[in-house]
């Protein structure tokens, strides 16, 4: 019998809890309010663990107060070895669509590589100000 290497997905969570974003700030310059909605995204083997030892989670931003005006948005991410320092915020990544000035609505909001222990996401708001909730659905690997 064929050994089969399957991707497996572990249930989606908020990574950043539902936020107002005002366009303009950006994590870690001391002007963005949200912080502490970045849930921490814990990646080892242990049953407490949201991540479980994913290699990258499926990000979607379900923006659920729409700007005044189509705005667009970004992902950025900080990560740090088990209860260690956290390294500074860096951008990782635009959210391709166009977030619509007509409806909520969620987006797909790309892939993120989990390269630390410990990682924090959060989008931005360019443009315009908008509320949202950033999930993520880790996916690993599994050798059956």
């Amino acid at each position: 019998m064929a050994t089969e290497i399957l991707q497996k997905s572990r249930t989606r969570f908020a990574a950043q809890t539902s936020s107002e974003v005002a366009a303009g700030e950006y994590p870690g310059d001391g002007s963005y309010t949200e912080e502490s909605a970045c849930v921490t995204l814990a990646n080892t083997y242990a049953a407490s663990e949201n991540c479980s030892g994913a290699e990258v989670v499926v990000l979607e931003l379900d923006v659920t107060t729409d700007p005044a005006t189509a705005a667009t948005s970004a992902i950025y991410w900080r990560g740090r070895k088990a209860s260690g320092s956290w390294t500074k915020w860096k951008y990782s990544h635009a959210v391709g669509d166009t977030i619509s000035a007509v409806a909520a609505d969620l987006y797909d909001a790309g892939m993120f590589y989990l390269q630390y222990e410990e990682t924090q996401l959060a989008f931005i708001a360019i443009g315009y100000t908008f509320t949202g909730v950033l999930y993520a659905t880790p996916k690993l690997m599994e050798i059956q």
